[in-house]
């Protein structure tokens, strides 16, 4: 399990950068924030995560409303590292961030999307030795 672990997390790992880049050229610009509390609920499927890395889940619940900006939300984004977010957060992209990764150079879109159905399938594996 620990392999799996490690795995999981250098796959979040490796989609990070790709993100933050296309996030930080099209969320700045955009009037509408996309993270919002509603993409920050951890679900029980991300516990099982967080706690099989040692982490304290005490911070999973809020009782802001869906439509506030997200309680990890700062000034330059998230102030969780990827691999600590609501599997939501990794995996929610609004139209205009979709659109900005698509007519990125079509290699870097590929291996990023092969890099996420590679974290897919790690998450997938951890769910299905922990139950």
């Amino acid at each position: 399990m620990e392999k799996i672990l490690y795995e999981l997390k250098e796959a979040f790992d490796s989609i990070g950068p790709y993100i933050q880049r296309h996030t930080s050229m099209v969320c700045p610009s955009c009037p509408k924030v996309c993270c919002i509390n509603k993409h920050g609920h951890y679900e029980k499927e991300d516990l099982v995560f967080i706690r099989a890395i040692g982490l304290d889940d005490t911070d999973c619940k809020t009782d802001r409303a869906d439509t506030e900006p997200c309680r990890f939300l700062q000034e330059n984004g998230c102030s969780l590292p990827r691999y600590r977010r609501p599997f939501r957060c990794t995996w929610y992209f609004c139209e205009r961030l979709l659109e900005s990764m698509k007519n990125d150079k079509p290699r870097e879109y590929r291996d990023f999307i092969s890099a996420f159905e590679n974290l897919q399938r790690l998450r997938n594996k951890l769910l299905e030795i922990s139950v």
